[in-house]
């Protein structure tokens, strides 16, 4: 029964670490910083990549058709179209890249490198998806920079929780057995 429940406990999760959010000041940053590429992080990890891609698309939807979803609830095609819109085509490029070798390989130094890989690419299509509103340099300086040090602590966090799981679910079995 869980497996079926793990796209909508998906697609709540990214909703409710959307409004994890810090407002940066507009001549820092365009987009707030939110707790979005963490939940991509451990959706990409422990979900199955069908299932990741269809909570991620979903979560899209519902907040494109004006469910209040994305950062300090906003919603609207408005948003999904606006200067997030980058993010959220590396949110779903990076559980369709990502999550197939997730399924395939468990290694913990894997883990960390498909982390590293999925938030460069996220940040690489915010910026790409900036440029349709700002200069190539000021997209950089608003879209990717004030980024970094909470990558970083996301990718970080995102490998702790991993492991955490995996020692819990394996602890689980033992006890089932």
């Amino acid at each position: 029964m869980l497996k079926y429940l793990s796209i909508p406990i998906a697609t709540i999760s990214l909703a409710v670490a959307a409004q994890l959010m810090i407002q940066l000041p507009e001549e820092v940053s365009v987009v707030p910083i939110t707790g979005q590429s963490l939940a991509i992080l451990l959706i990409m990890e422990l979900m199955l990549w069908r299932n990741g891609l269809i909570a991620v698309a979903l979560y899209l939807l519902l907040g494109g058709l004006g469910l209040p979803m994305f950062a300090d609830f906003a919603s609207g095609w408005d948003v999904v179209s606006g200067v997030a819109m980058g993010y959220f085509i590396g949110f779903l490029l990076a559980i369709l890249l990502f999550s197939r070798q997730a399924d395939k390989s468990k290694a913990m130094s894997k883990v960390s490198l498909r982390l590293l890989l999925a938030t460069i690419l996220i940040l690489l299509c915010g910026w790409l998806g900036l440029l349709k509103f700002l200069e190539p340099l000021e997209a950089f300086k608003k879209g990717i920079l004030p980024y970094l040090p909470g990558a970083l602590i996301k990718m970080v966090l995102a490998f702790i929780i991993i492991g955490l799981y995996r020692r819990f679910r394996g602890l689980m079995r033992q006890v089932e057995v």
